[in-house]
């Protein structure tokens, strides 16, 4: 069977998500097309590049001011601005569809795609997303974001027409209307080290949150190495700051010897933190629900701090993880293959 792929590329998590997915049916004997991916003005990872054969697109794009704060307004009137490109990319993307001809279509969270279902009836939809659990009745309450939250559920809808919903969760409950999953690692980063070396490990989505972190690093003994997509020099960092442009699989080494972990409020780092039993510090974008709520997920579940700032003394001493949900990622993808196949 063929399977085509489609990913939101805002940060990392989608884009891990799918790779992980493609290791998986790859090993099963599917065959993979192509996948679809909107242009981001910082570029595609070089990790995620070499994994996939990517049908770039003018697609939906997220809006953030220097200090990394979302501009919810301008992110609005942007997209809309740009209505006439995305009719012209999703006429491209269905031409795409038409001409590959997959059984099965897996969407990590992209809008375009998700249209696509109402024109190919035939061709099976698997959502993927821990967004789709973020509006059942299990996940915690988030105060504010009104205007997000219901742009998170239309988003919910147009990203899994038609489509078996598979909820991404860092603990399982039980719900009629998902699958529910948990996350879903690269096949490296199940394999585990003994090994722990003496640095403090950090995922910063957006580079204009680096100054906050430059602040509180010096009063830190420990040396910090930071990844994130560089675009700028960036000056007076602290000594103990060693500072690297992403690389998904140097970072994925990396997280495995780590004493700690500093991310963003993003939900594939988080997991892999999880998963390793790293002590976590979770750091949201201002403005930014779906960061807000997986971070304070994380935290009622006790597996993770978070904080607005890169405070350092707010690492927690330990990790909880669950490895025994985390370990049933791949039986579940099984039986949810098997059932569209």
């Amino acid at each position: 069977m063929k399977v085509m792929f489609g990913v939101q590329t805002e940060g990392q998590g989608h884009t891990i998500q799918a790779i992980s997915v493609k290791q998986f049916l790859t090993d099963k004997g599917y065959e993979i097309g192509k996948i679809f991916a909107a242009k981001k003005h910082k570029g595609f990872s070089d990790f995620f590049k070499s994994e996939f054969d990517i049908h770039e697109y003018t697609g939906f794009d997220f809006f953030f001011d220097d200090k990394g704060k979302l501009i919810v307004l301008k992110t609005f009137v942007q997209n809309i601005l740009k209505f006439p490109a995305l009719i012209k990319a999703f006429v491209n993307i269905c031409k795409t569809i038409k001409s590959e001809k997959p059984d099965i279509i897996c969407n990590f969270y992209d809008p375009l795609v998700g249209l696509t279902a109402f024109f190919f009836p035939k061709i099976k939809y698997i959502s993927f997303g821990h967004q789709y659990a973020m509006t059942t009745k299990h996940y915690p309450e988030t105060k504010g974001f009104f205007i997000q939250k219901i742009f998170l559920r239309l988003i919910n809808y147009i990203t899994s027409i038609k489509a078996q919903k598979v909820a991404l969760s860092y603990y399982f409950f039980e719900n009629k209307d998902v699958i529910v999953c948990p996350p879903i690692l690269r096949e490296e980063t199940y394999v585990k080290s003994e090994k722990e070396d003496d640095f403090i490990l950090a995922y910063i989505m957006n580079e204009d949150l680096l100054p906050n972190l430059f602040f509180y690093a010096p009063h830190y003994a420990n040396e910090i190495h930071v990844y994130t997509k560089l675009t700028k020099k960036h000056e007076r960092v602290p000594k103990n700051i060693r500072l690297y442009n992403l690389d998904g699989k140097v970072f994925q080494e990396k997280m495995k010897t780590c004493l700690a972990v500093i991310c963003s409020g993003g939900f594939e780092t988080s997991s892999e933190a999880i998963y390793h039993k790293k002590p976590l510090l979770m750091v949201p974008i201002e403005n930014h629900y779906e960061q807000h709520a997986n971070c304070k997920d994380a935290a009622i579940h006790g597996f993770a701090n978070w904080n607005t700032n890169f405070d350092l003394k707010n690492i927690p001493p330990t990790q909880i993880g669950n490895e025994k949900w985390f370990d049933e990622s791949k039986n579940i993808l099984t039986k949810i293959f098997s059932q569209v196949a």
